[in-house]
């Protein structure tokens, strides 16, 4: 994670107002699930009517960017992804639409990090338990129950257990 790319990425979505939190495997290590990653990835509230705007003043900030559109049977609503080169490395930074079954008051629950001196907001724990689970990929299924083992204790289990719900998804599923 840079700093210079993370502060021209929240100007330009600031700049379209667009709501945005940290998902994915730095989020899951704010939370104690760390494990190697090297994409940021963000759920970003991009409208789809916007997507050509945000596109093109991200590629005026000298992002290399790539949309795609989630079909049909896609969780995913859509993605845009930034790629850039830092010194020899390349990284990305993924802007994730939308994710079916998402919790809808995740940007007004995140929690605010400080991270390389600026702050970030991050998906809250119980809502990154839901988003994973609802990813249901292994390494998601392994970050939802790291997350769920160490925060247990400070978790809304009521909220926790009603998302659940809603998805069709439970507690034992974090386990089988």
């Amino acid at each position: 994670m840079n700093k210079d790319i993370l502060e021209k990425l929240f100007a330009i979505l600031k700049a379209f107002n667009i709501s945005y939190v940290l998902i994915g495997g730095y989020a899951a290590a704010v939370w104690g699930s760390v494990r190697a990653t090297k994409d940021v990835d963000f759920l970003a509230d991009v409208p789809y009517l916007m997507i050509d705007k945000v596109v093109e003043a991200l590629e005026k900030q000298g992002f290399s960017v790539e949309y795609r559109s989630g079909d049909i049977g896609d969780p995913v609503r859509g993605v845009i992804e930034l790629e850039f080169q830092i010194e020899e490395d390349k990284e990305s930074v993924e802007l994730i639409q939308g994710i079916k079954n998402m919790p809808g008051d995740i940007f007004s629950r995140s929690e605010k990090i400080g991270m390389l001196g600026i702050e970030i907001p991050v998906a809250s724990p119980e809502d990154l338990i839901v988003l994973k689970l609802l990813a249901g990929g292994p390494v998601d299924k392994q970050d939802a129950r790291a997350i769920y083992k160490i925060m247990r204790d400070k978790l809304d289990m009521q909220y926790l257990e009603k998302e659940l719900r809603r998805c069709k998804l439970s507690l034992e599923s974090l386990f089988s």
